[in-house]
């Protein structure tokens, strides 16, 4: 089942069953970008790109299991001074045209950005968390993160409930024991991952790293569950879902990517043994 295949995502999803897929986890193509991809590709420009990329979405919704999760990492541009709000309109567009709904929106703080002396530094990218019901896979205690030291000491003193007061129970003074949980706090909407700095491929740099796909695939999916990457490029998602005892399906248009994909997936020996 596992597989990395040549072709364009929507001519893919074309021949795959409905709802057979467990997570959608990918970074398209941003709008405009043409220096990070082979063959010097350009993605449709922002005024383009909601047309171009909504059909796609289509199919992703007919393909993904009602269970399931559609996780999106995408990045807005800067067009003549100003921000584009093609991603904005995307997400939009997304909800109105398909079943998807969105469950959350996530910030990817990369730690580092190029300077520019005219703006802010931007280190930060979106990460927008769709699906079909309120019961999708969803492990929290998979995404959970380390205490802050604070939180820590925090809880060694007893914590005042807050609103504790009600009809019956007019007691203000109500305290509650807090304790950490063992496997760390509830997530931020902020996820610090450092970015992939190496660049592989024909010096692709639009990598994303393994420990943003792993974090997600953990959080949105079972052992055994399928992952569809629809533009896989380097092969990042596949490595990962590979890592995590999933199975896992990725696309891409050019061919050298996809021979890259498949030797990098071939190599990986963390292997979950079922």
């Amino acid at each position: 089942m596992s597989k990395v295949i040549r072709g364009d995502c929507i001519d893919v999803c074309r021949d795959m069953r409905s709802n057979s897929i467990d997570l959608i986890f990918t970074s398209p193509p941003y709008a405009g970008i043409s220096n990070k991809y082979i063959n010097g590709f350009e993605a449709p420009p922002a005024d383009e790109y909601v047309d171009w990329f909504i059909p796609r979405v289509v199919e992703f919704d007919r393909v993904l299991s009602n269970s399931g999760s559609f996780i999106l990492n995408i990045d807005d541009r800067v067009i003549n001074g100003f921000r584009s709000m093609y991603v904005y309109q995307l997400v939009l567009e997304i909800t109105k045209c398909t079943g998807f709904k969105l469950f959350e929106h996530l910030y990817w703080n990369k730690g580092k950005f190029l300077p520019n002396k005219a703006r802010f530094g931007n280190s930060i990218e979106y990460i927008f968390w769709f699906v079909k019901q309120n019961d999708f896979t969803f492990n929290m205690d998979d995404m959970r993160v380390p205490y802050n030291p604070v939180s820590i000491k925090r809880m060694e003193k007893p914590i005042k409930r807050r609103f504790a007061r009600n009809k019956d129970n007019q007691n203000a003074n109500e305290y509650k024991d807090w304790s950490p949980n063992v496997k760390g706090a509830i997530p931020s909407m902020l996820i610090n991952i450092g970015s992939e700095s190496k660049r592989i491929c024909d010096n692709h740099t639009a990598v994303f790293p393994e420990k943003l796909a792993e974090y997600f695939i953990k959080g949105s999916t079972n052992l055994g569950d399928l992952v569809f990457d629809p533009f896989c490029g380097t092969g990042t998602t596949c490595v990962s879902a590979k890592k995590l005892g999933r199975n896992y399906i990725g696309c891409d248009i050019f061919q050298d990517y996809v021979n890259f994909a498949n030797r990098r997936i071939d190599t990986e020996n963390s292997v979950f043994q079922f």
